[in-house]
């Protein structure tokens, strides 16, 4: 038997391992993990042996090489196929980012996929930098509106702590900050599920929204309220500069304004049961604390760079 020309069969072998690849068109194939891990240098070390694992009494022809070569790639086909999300992500890989709008900004983003997000002051945003396989996933910290792009075969799942919404195409709100004892989303179009934090001994519940529909998640138990006839408008107005609120507890009110203004504020105790109705848009932050101190039948005092409502309460 002749010896063979090893770089040259090392350069065909590239030639046909990469042609294979190119033809597999594996962003149009289905996910196929089964749940086993993925090395990618064992398959391609597969491929390569499979082309020169030796043949009885074949000739040693260009022509028949290939051919061998090609019937060898072929046979590796199912194994290929069952990691093939595996290795999109090796050769093209998906790349985290992150949006981030600082405290008195808002921030316009239209990810990969068309959805179009806005950000309000104070929030954060991890997302990929393309969408693969058959979810569209993001994770929030704080407070964002989004106009999801519709796609029936790719859900859309924001990630808050424990809690998911889910959605296909639509327009919503979803309110996580840090500092709040509570998630709420709400719903302008179309449909939501809002599925909360599993609680010991009991599956978590999706708790499904439709227009002018609210959830109100509790961070501590997990417990869910809905609320339907909901002024959307109103908790939405954020995204075009507006300051409105309705019916809005007292502490949630003052997060809102320490994220548009960037600042501390904090209240007495025996305030926290006071809700405020007000529309502050263009109206001055002095002006916003003395309105605010007259609503709960107090006063407010500057003390270094944080505010301090005191008061006898509503």
């Amino acid at each position: 038997m002749k010896k063979r020309n090893q770089a040259g069969d090392s350069s065909l072998q590239e030639k046909l391992v990469e042609k294979y690849f190119d033809g597999l068109n594996l962003d149009e194939q289905k996910a196929a993990d089964h749940g086993v891990a993925f090395e990618k240098d064992k398959v391609y070390s597969r491929i390569i042996a499979a082309i020169d694992e030796p043949a009885i009494q074949r000739r040693t022809s260009k022509k028949w090489m290939v051919a061998a070569s090609i019937i060898a790639i072929a046979s590796l086909s199912a194994l290929i196929y069952q990691f093939n999300n595996n290795i999109i992500n090796y050769l093209d890989p998906v790349k985290n980012k992150q949006l981030t709008a600082a405290n008195g900004q808002v921030v316009n983003y239209t990810l990969a996929d068309g959805t179009k997000v806005w950000l309000n002051g104070g929030s954060k945003l991890t997302y990929p930098d393309k969408f693969r396989g058959n979810l569209r996933e993001i994770t929030l910290e704080g407070e964002a509106f989004l106009e999801v792009a519709h796609d029936a075969k790719k859900s859309f799942i924001v990630h808050t702590g424990a809690i998911r919404t889910q959605v296909l195409g639509t327009s919503f709100n979803v309110k996580a900050y840090p500092e709040d004892a509570f998630v709420k989303v709400d719903v302008v179009t179309g449909k939501v599920g809002v599925i909360p934090a599993a609680i010991p001994a009991k599956a978590a519940q999706t708790v499904f929204l439709t227009p002018a529909e609210e959830v109100f998640i509790n961070k501590k138990d997990n417990t869910a309220l809905k609320t339907t006839g909901v002024d959307v408008a109103v908790l939405t107005d954020w995204k075009d500069g507006g300051l409105v609120f309705k019916n809005m507890a007292l502490q949630e009110v003052l997060n809102a304004l320490q994220h548009r203004y960037n600042i501390k504020i904090k209240a007495d105790d025996n305030l926290a049961k006071c809700n405020i109705s007000a529309n502050f848009t263009n109206v001055s932050l002095q002006n916003i604390m003395v309105i605010i101190s007259k609503l709960v039948k107090g006063k407010v005092v500057q003390e270094g760079q944080v505010y301090h409502f005191r008061g006898k309460g509503c």
